[in-house]
Order: structure tokens, then C-alpha cells, then sequence
């Protein structure tokens, strides 16, 4: 589950049962913490330790994750969503993509290996094209006032320019979100992963979960609640 704000802000909201769960909508409780990591960020290397919690209708325990970053991930979500920028401007314009650059624990700076980046790259192509239709009926949600998409020159940046107009709605429809980031925005509606994920093994032992399509067609009939410290909880977000 992606929340937003500090830890201190999460934890409070997390013991005054200000957050319910994605899964039956029951509120959350404080269980533990999930393991801690270090992630490379832009200006770092950075520990976290994500607070674990249990939804005290049905039992579920839910990592509470930073809406800074993608579930599985070693780098944090702005350097991927950077990655996959940097790659659809360049294939617009026709040139190779660049990769940006991080900064060291020793005060240097490091590009992301290019193994990495193309993995990036790679995965998120091959998906653009179902991403892009999903989100695009979460448009009218976050900004009633529709408008055209100008094509950008290949289905990731199609994908990308879409992604970017649902966060400017969202900015433009709640005032609380509006320093919400496209990469944000993305980790909740995948349920933190970027993109969506296949989940063979919950749709088999729920069958409620059965034929469910990914969180971002789900969350398109879902609204959403401008809360400035959590996303609503949309289903198969956790």
C-alpha cells in the first residue's frame, strides 16, 4: 500500500486509524516493520525501513510503502520515471537515450548502469501500449475537463504524456495533491510496482480477485479522495 509524507506523518495516521486497508477497506493497525533497505536516489543512497501494518477486518498485513518508491525496486521511483523520460524524448528526437545521474556516498556521482536502464526501458515498452489505455480512462476522474494528447512519437511517450495529464488533473482537481509527481501517482494506482503485475497466485485463492483486470483499470471506477496524506485504497492496490 503507497502513502505519502513522512514517516512521522504515517505513523500518526497509522495510530490514530486514519488508513484502511486495500483489501477490505478496514482500518489499519500498527504490525511491525518490513525490511529494511537501502535504496540509490538522486541525491544518495538511502535507508529505509517501511512500517508493516494489519487491517483489523479481515487480518491482511500490508507494507505501508513510500510513495518515493516502487515495490522490488533498488533504485527509487523518480530515477526509474527519469529513465523512461530520458528514453521517450529520445526516441522522439531520433538519438539514444540518455541516463542520468546519482549521487555517491563519497561525494561523487555514478550513472545508472546501462544493463539496468534497458531492463527499464525494455519492460516498461512491452507494456505501454495496455498502460496507456488503462490510464487513459483515469483522465476523466482526475480532470473532468478533457483534453487531446499529441502524440509523442512512440507508445512509451504516449504512455508517459497520459501519465503526466492525469497527475496535472489530479494537482488541478485537489489542492491537497499538488506537489503529487507522476511517479507518485503511478506507484499507487500499480500498487507500488510502476506497472502492473501479474498476481496468479492471489486471483487462484480469492475468488473474488478472479478475472480482476490491473489496478489501473480498476482504479478507473473508483474516485479519488484528495486526502493529502494517502491515496485511496483501490482494489488490488496492496
Amino acid at each position: 500500500m503507497t502513502v505519502r509524507g513522512s514517516a512521522e506523518s504515517v505513523e500518526a495516521r497509522l495510530r490514530t486509524g486514519r488508513l484502511r486497508g486495500p483489501c477490505c477497506g478496514g482500518v489499519l493497525a500498527p504490525w511491525g516493520w518490513a525490511r529494511r533497505r537501502v535504496v540509490a536516489m538522486f541525491t544518495g543512497p538511502a535507508e529505509f525501513c517501511p512500517r508493516r501494518s494489519r487491517c483489523r477486518g479481515c487480518g491482511r498485513t500490508h507494507v505501508l510503502l513510500p510513495a518515493d518508491l516502487w515495490s522490488r525496486r533498488r533504485y527509487g521511483a523518480a530515477v526509474i520515471m527519469a529513465v523512461l523520460m530520458l528514453a521517450a524524448g529520445a526516441a522522439a528526437a531520433g538519438r539514444a537515450a540518455a541516463r542520468p545521474w546519482l549521487a555517491g556516498r563519497d561525494g561523487g556521482r555514478w550513472q545508472v548502469p546501462a544493463s539496468t536502464a534497458w531492463s527499464w526501458r525494455s519492460r516498461f515498452a512491452g507494456r505501454a501500449g495496455a498502460l496507456r489505455q488503462a490510464l487513459t480512462a483515469v483522465v476523466p476522474l482526475a480532470d473532468p475537463v478533457s483534453r487531446p494528447f499529441a502524440p509523442a512519437g512512440s507508445p512509451a511517450g504516449d504512455c508517459l504524456a497520459v501519465l503526466e495529464a492525469v497527475t496535472a488533473g489530479l494537482a488541478r482537481r485537489f489542492p491537497a495533491l499538488a506537489a503529487v509527481t507522476a511517479h507518485e501517482v503511478a506507484a499507487h494506482l500499480t500498487g507500488g510496482c510502476g506497472w502492473p503485475r501479474r498476481r496468479r497466485r492471489e486471483a487462484q485463492h480469492d475468488p473474488a480477485r478472479r478475472g480482476r483486470r490491473s489496478a489501473f483499470v480498476t482504479a478507473a471506477g473508483r474516485p479519488w479522495s484528495g486526502d493529502s496524506g494517502t491515496y485511496p485504497a483501490f482494489p488490488g492496490g496492496g
